[in-house]
């Protein structure tokens, strides 16, 4: 078997190899990426405590509008109680009596706003606990998947390895350090196959001697334009 059949080999290998360790590199990222699960306890988080204050605010406004009624009520109690019969008091009384019942009104107002908001706050806090739930569920659904396509790549990686081990022992290592030289320079592609009588890769055309040559020879023939090793399958 020539030489650069076998580089050819290795070359197919290694690309296979890189593409595989990359691949697992990006699957490790995805398995540790919880940042989608952060975002949304962050976001329950906040709502929960919005709904929180807006329910303290409630409370607040109810026991401000329950603290004025029983104050109007005292009012109207001493204003008909018969017992105060001063004109000017009766009549500051009935005065206080409409002031809280405009002060009541008001408060009454806010009131309901509050609970408007307390509603909506609370579809919101619902909505986020839906939320984690469901991104939760999504991501162990594909963890799952990732962790079969992990399980198999590394299967397919162990024997890719092993076959290039193989390889290796065919090649010699003056080659070798010429093939991981031209890999660097290269792009990763230090061996073209011929393809309709040029490089495959840059597509210089080769003269009948030069195929001649790659097909006679056990020695390398390189691409007089690209400088890879040329191989004809």
């Amino acid at each position: 078997m020539s030489e650069a059949l076998n580089l050819y080999r290795l070359q197919k290998l290694d690309t296979e190899i890189e593409r595989i360790n990359a691949r697992l590199e990006e699957i490790e990222k995805k398995l540790s990426d919880d940042s989608r699960v952060i975002r949304a306890k962050k976001n329950l988080e906040e709502t929960k405590e919005n709904a929180k204050q807006i329910r303290i605010k409630l409370n607040q406004i109810e026991d401000r509008v329950e603290a004025q009624r029983i104050k109007r009520k005292t009012t109207q109690a001493a204003l008909f109680g018969g017992k105060i019969k001063n004109p000017k008091e009766l009549q500051d009384l009935q005065m206080e009596t409409e002031a809280l019942k405009r002060y009541i009104s008001q408060l009454e107002d806010e009131q309901l706003e509050a609970m408007i908001a307390y509603e909506s706050a609370e579809n919101a806090e619902k909505q986020a606990s839906k939320d984690l739930t469901q991104i939760k569920g999504t991501i162990a659904e594909e963890n799952a998947a990732l962790l079969g396509e992990k399980n198999k790549l590394e299967a397919d990686l162990e024997r890719f390895i092993r076959e290039k081990e193989a390889v290796l022992q065919s090649i010699s290592s003056k080659s070798l350090s010429l093939y991981q030289k031209l890999r660097k320079t290269k792009n990763g592609v230090a061996v073209a196959a011929i393809s309709e009588g040029g490089c495959s890769i840059c597509g210089q055309s080769l003269t009948p001697a030069d195929l001649q040559s790659i097909r006679a020879s056990n020695k390398l023939v390189f691409c007089p334009n690209c400088g890879r090793i040329l191989f004809k399958a």
